[in-house]
């Protein structure tokens, strides 16, 4: 037997040796075959389940797109019919401008215009002028053309807010879209002037006094949102802490780098805000300090809870305890805000707190401790009595405070029977009085 290989003339390998030898190429494709048609079995089962979950994602979005343009078809429908309706039922009215004696005849008190003017808002979180932008700039000009009685009601809505003008002078008036925006966002500051500008400009004699008209209109609108570059960084860096950091006041939206002081940062907020959808959410109390500002939003954010609850604690709260030595925090916030600042807060662990009449209302030992702790580190230092110290510390084991506290708290009646309940004297209370105010 040869313990090397012996050459073959005219073959080069192994590989080689078996191309050119039949029965071992038969051998080699016998063995080969059953892999490769598994292989070949895998991948197109691979190919019929990709087409398969394929057909399945055309066909579900095929029916997402019929769903929508149904109820846009629906919606457009129902804006027809609705005005229509209103065409029909003022079909007598005539154009008014101030709904007074001088200014024409006014309208009739029935069948009033279906309320639109938030209608996009609501539904699509945009206006009709952003919606319209949308739609132009995807090209989809047929569902343009479908909310056009959409459109033309929101505006007519916008109008009939303003007592004496009427929706039909929608087709008549130089208003833009932009114009359209601002009445609906300013309706109370836009209020006098708008309504001063139709009435001249129905009352016009030619076109001369129609562009007059017009045009003290624009110098109206255009001077009460001018600002210098100064001012409107003041108010955009403003806006870019509140939508991050949460209703906050004045001093501390200094204190995040506002380059004002806060006195000039209301002053600002006041008479511009409202042109960076800045709002004032709560009167908390006379001073500057009291009065929080946020952003236009439907849900509150509160990323600075501490300093919110500081500020709301040291401006206008007050304590009270029953029998039971149980708290209750009472904080002045008139604010129609308030029950999404409740909610805001629960959502930070702040258990018990509720809306209650001219503001929010923080109940039980947990609750009322939770929340002092969370403001601990932004309490003012006062002399006030109680402070908010003293019933964190009464909170956290003083007995002696938290008796003296309660005592001071619950009616003239009861306060013998919550000494008899402790086994306290008169004098012995005296005493223990004493030393809780000394401690501070």
């Amino acid at each position: 037997m040869r313990d090397y290989l012996k050459p073959v003339p005219g073959v080069e390998d192994l590989t080689d040796s078996i191309r050119k030898n039949p029965a071992l190429l038969g051998v080699a494709a016998r063995v080969a075959a059953p892999y490769a048609l598994d292989a070949a079995r895998k991948k197109l089962q691979e190919k019929q389940k990709e087409a398969a979950q394929a057909e399945n994602d055309l066909q579900i979005e095929e029916e997402k797109q019929a769903e929508s343009k149904a109820q846009a078809e629906q919606s457009a429908k129902e804006a027809e019919q609705n005005k229509k309706q209103a065409e029909e039922a003022r079909q007598d009215a005539e154009a008014g401008g101030m709904n007074s004696a001088e200014s024409g005849t006014e309208l009739p008190a029935t069948a009033p215009l279906p309320q639109m003017k938030s209608w996009f808002m609501d539904n699509f979180g945009m206006t009709g002028r952003e919606m319209t932008e949308i739609l132009i700039k995807g090209k989809e000009l047929k569902v343009l053309d479908s909310i056009q009685p959409l459109l033309l009601l929101e505006k007519q809505s916008t109008l009939a807010q303003f007592v004496g003008v009427s929706p039909d002078l929608v087709h008549e008036l130089p208003l833009t879209d932009l114009d359209y925006d601002s009445l609906n966002k300013n309706a109370k500051r836009l209020d006098l002037p708008f309504r001063r500008f139709v009435k001249t400009w129905v009352s016009a004699e030619n076109e001369v006094e129609k562009e007059n008209a017009e045009n003290l209109w624009r110098t109206t609108l255009d001077k009460s949102e001018r600002l210098s570059h100064r001012e409107r960084s003041i108010l955009k860096n403003c806006r870019e802490v509140l939508s991050s950091r949460g209703a906050v006041n004045a001093q501390t939206l200094k204190s995040y780098g506002v380059q004002a002081s806060p006195a000039e940062i209301s002053s600002l907020i006041k008479s511009h805000g409202f042109l960076f959808d800045i709002i004032s959410i709560g009167q908390i109390g006379k001073s500057g300090r009291g009065l929080f500002y946020d952003i236009m939003r439907r849900d509150v954010i509160l990323k600075d809870a501490d300093r919110f609850l500081a500020g709301l604690i040291d401006s206008n709260s007050s304590f009270k305890f029953d029998t039971r030595l149980q708290p209750r925090l009472e904080i002045n916030f008139n604010a129609p805000s308030a029950p999404w600042y409740v909610d805001a807060l629960l959502k930070e662990g702040i258990t018990g707190v509720k809306a209650e009449g001219m503001g929010l209302v923080i109940e039980g030992e947990m609750a009322v401790r939770k929340a002092l702790e969370t403001a601990e580190s932004h309490l003012s230092k006062s002399d006030q009595y109680p402070s908010p110290q003293m019933i964190l510390n009464a909170l956290r084991g003083d007995k002696d405070t938290l008796i003296v506290l309660a005592y001071d708290s619950i009616d003239k009646a009861d306060k013998p029977r919550l000494l008899r309940k402790h086994k306290i004297t008169v004098d012995d209370f005296d005493i223990m009085k004493e030393k809780v105010k000394a401690s501070g």
